[in-house]
C-alpha cells in the first residue's frame, strides 16, 4: 500500500498497517499497530540505520495500550530498500529530525488525534529530543531509553566502565581487546564497533528474558509469515546490520558532537527518562544528572535494575512504566 495523501481518518478498533508515505520527498516505511485505534499513538524511534518495524510482534503486548507507529528512516529498513543510496539524499541529525517532525504532522493526520507520543532509543533519542524541542506542540510527551545526552562524554565513561568490570571478572580476552582500542574518541566506525561491543552487550537480565520468550515470537521477527503487514512487500531483502552500519558511519560524526545541554534545558512537554541501571553505552549516570536540571510540565528518572542499553528488551516492565507514568499524559489527562 502506497499513499502520498493519506485521507484522516478516526480509527476505533484493531489497526494492523503498514504504508509507504511521502514524507519530505521520498517514500518512508510506516507501520500502525493496536488494539483500539482510540488510544495514544506512540511513536518509536530507533538509532541510526535501525528499523525497529522489523520487530512487531515483540512488541505486541504493548498494542493493548498504544497505537504503536514504527518508522524505517532514511538509510534503514524498507525506507532504505525502497529508495536505495542515490534516492535516499544526505543523512544528518538535523534532517533526520525534519523528516521525524513530518511523520509526527502524518500521524496526528492519519490517526486523528491532536498530539502523539515519542520513544526514543539510542541514537533515536537524539532526534526525539531535537523533535519535542522544536515541535512541543505536536507532542504529548517525551521517553527516552538508552538517552544520549554528551554522546562523547557517555562514550568515555562507559569504556572505563566495561574494562573495570573485564579487569574484575578477570575477563583477559576482553581486557586486551579493550587496552588495544584504548579509550574514545575513535578514528573510524570499526573502532567503534568493537568498543560497542563490550558497552552494548545485552545484559544478563535481557539475556534471560529473551531466551524466555515464546520462540515463535522471535521466529516470526526472524522470519515473518507470507503477508505480514510490518513488511514492505515485494522489496529485496537486504542485510540489516550492514544497512545500519552505512547509516551510522554517515551519523556518526553528529551523534559524537551531539550534546543536549545545547539545546537548553527548558522543554514544554512531559518529559520521561527510562533507563537501565547497567547501561554502559549511553551512561546512565550521565541521563539521571541531566533530567535533574532540565525543566518540563512534568519529569521523571527511574532506572530498570537489571537493564542495560537494550532495557526496552525487558517488555513487560518497560510497559509497566509506560503504563503507570506516560499513558494517562499521553491519553491527554495529567
Amino acid at each position: 500500500m502506497e499513499s502520498t495523501n493519506k485521507t484522516a481518518k478516526k480509527k476505533t478498533q484493531t489497526i494492523d498497517e503498514g504504508v509507504f508515505v511521502e514524507i519530505k520527498g521520498i517514500p518512508q516505511w510506516l507501520t500502525f499497530r493496536g488494539g483500539d485505534g482510540r488510544n495514544p499513538a506512540l511513536l518509536i524511534l530507533g538509532g541510526a540505520g535501525a528499523a525497529l518495524s522489523r520487530m512487531a510482534p515483540f512488541f505486541a503486548p504493548w498494542e493493548q495500550e498504544f497505537t504503536l507507529v514504527q518508522w524505517d528512516q532514511p538509510g534503514a529498513g524498507a525506507t532504505q530498500a525502497k529508495n536505495g543510496e542515490a534516492g535516499t539524499g544526505p543523512l544528518t541529525v538535523d534532517r533526520i529530525t525534519a523528516d521525524a517532525i513530518a511523520v509526527a504532522e502524518f500521524v496526528r493526520q492519519y490517526l486523528q488525534t491532536e498530539k502523539i507520543a515519542v520513544l526514543g532509543i539510542s541514537g533515536g533519542s537524539i532526534i526525539g529530543l531535537k523533535a519535542v524541542k522544536q515541535r512541543p506542540e505536536l507532542f504529548s510527551a517525551y521517553v527516552g531509553t538508552g538517552q544520549g545526552v554528551n554522546w562523547m562524554r557517555q562514550e568515555q565513561l562507559g569504556y572505563a566502565m566495561v574494562l573495570e568490570q573485564a579487569r574484575a571478572a578477570s575477563d583477559q580476552s576482553a581486557i586486551a581487546e579493550l587496552e588495544k582500542i584504548g579509550a574514545p574518541p575513535y578514528k573510524d566506525a570499526a573502532t567503534d564497533a568493537i568498543k560497542s561491543r563490550h558497552c552494548g552487550a545485552l545484559t544478563p537480565a535481557e539475556q534471560a528474558y529473551l531466551a524466555s520468550l515464546d520462540p515463535a515470537i522471535m521466529a516470526a521477527v526472524r522470519t515473518p509469515p507470507a503477508g505480514a503487514s510490518w513488511i514492505a512487500p515485494g522489496l529485496a531483502g537486504t542485510d540489516p546490520r550492514a544497512t545500519a552500519m552505512v547509516a551510522y558511519e554517515k551519523l556518526r560524526g553528529d551523534m559524537f558532537a551531539f550534546d543536549a545541554y545545547r539545546l537548553g534545558i527548558s522543554f514544554d512537554v512531559p518529559m520521561f527518562f527510562f533507563q537501565g541501571d547497567r547501561d554502559a553505552y549511553t551512561v546512565t549516570s550521565e541521563v539521571e544528572a541531566y533530567a535533574a536540571k532540565i525543566q518540563a510540565p512534568q519529569k521523571l528518572f527511574m532506572t530498570i535494575p537489571g537493564g542495560g542499553h537494550s532495557a526496552f528488551f525487558l517488555r513487560e516492565v518497560f510497559l509497566g512504566l509506560l503504563c503507570n507514568h506516560v499513558l494517562q499524559v499521553a491519553a491527554g489527562r495529567s
